[in-house]
């Protein structure tokens, strides 16, 4: 009695840690399938540019931008300047679920 339930214990647990492993592998193949992919392009605006960290050994300049639909968000831009006009690439990032803003001058 103790050995068949003992067997039908493992025989459930081989197949938690099956279905897992299946799972898992699902999640890493769009991970790696969806990295990078531009989900859509926004434009806008710079509103002001600031530095993060000013008093730390790495500062890291970064813009506030106004996109065409009047959300705001901040992201890094080389040379930045108030008042210019800005590509907003919304990319998919390394764990497929986050969003990643990269922003270019026009």
């Amino acid at each position: 009695m103790k050995v068949e339930m003992m067997k039908n214990n493992i025989r459930s647990l081989a197949k938690i840690v099956f279905a897992t492993m299946v799972i898992l592998g699902a999640y890493v193949a769009m991970c790696i399938t969806g990295n990078g992919e531009t989900l859509k392009v926004m434009t806008g605006v710079i509103e002001k540019c600031a530095v993060l960290g000013g008093k730390s050994a790495e500062a890291y300049s970064h813009a506030t931008i106004k996109t065409s639909s009047g959300s705001y968000l901040i992201s890094s831009v080389s040379s930045c300047s108030a008042g210019r006009d800005v590509n907003i690439f919304v990319k998919r990032g390394i764990l497929y679920f986050n969003t990643i803003y990269v922003a270019e001058i026009m």
